[in-house]
């Protein structure tokens, strides 16, 4: 009782749910799922998965199993997921497991940068990167340290902070974003 989560009710949360509550059921009896999986260029393909774990990271959930379309093990983002259903056929969980789902974690490349940021968002940089990661210089503005990834959601993170945020260093990542 002395803690307190809060969410805000957006429609996609409630579809996350059950799709949540259908990977559940799915793991714990054992049984296969059927979904259409769009991935992140837009191709849609079908799939065939044991599901083993569900993964929350960041503001997203992931479902890990084996896909038996690609004969391997794969990581599906639940909100590129549709229409899925549990399936009668059960299947009898892999040995190798856990050695095939950290291999087929999504790891990016992360790169150390430096960006000038505004008081306005010292609070959120402390969030993720602590109050060590934040220099004050004396001129209004504060320069932050900070280890992101080198893609497009490296990109996004550093974009949601608007004109509170100018990346410095290193010039490649500059040039990059």
């Amino acid at each position: 009782r002395s803690i307190q989560l809060s969410f805000y009710d957006w429609e996609g949360r409630s579809e996350i749910l059950e799709t949540v509550k259908t990977c559940q059921e799915s793991i714990s009896k054992k049984r296969l799922v059927s979904f259409n999986y769009t991935d992140k260029d837009g191709a849609v393909t079908d799939r065939i998965v044991e599901p083993y774990e569900l993964h929350f990271s960041e503001s997203s959930w992931y479902l890990k199993g084996f896909c038996l379309h690609r004969q391997g093990s794969r990581t599906f983002k639940l909100s590129r997921i549709d229409h899925i259903t549990m399936n009668e056929r059960a299947f009898h969980p892999r040995e190798d497991w856990s050695e095939q789902g950290h291999e087929a974690s999504y790891l990016p490349q992360f790169v150390t940068i430096k960006a000038w940021i505004s008081p306005r968002i010292k609070d959120q940089i402390i969030e993720r990167y602590g109050r060590k990661s934040i220099e004050d210089h004396g001129s209004g503005l504060l320069l932050a340290t900070m280890f992101v990834p080198q893609n497009y959601m490296g990109f996004q993170l550093l974009a949601s902070f608007g004109t509170h945020l100018k990346v410095v260093e290193p010039k490649t990542y500059v040039e990059d974003f």
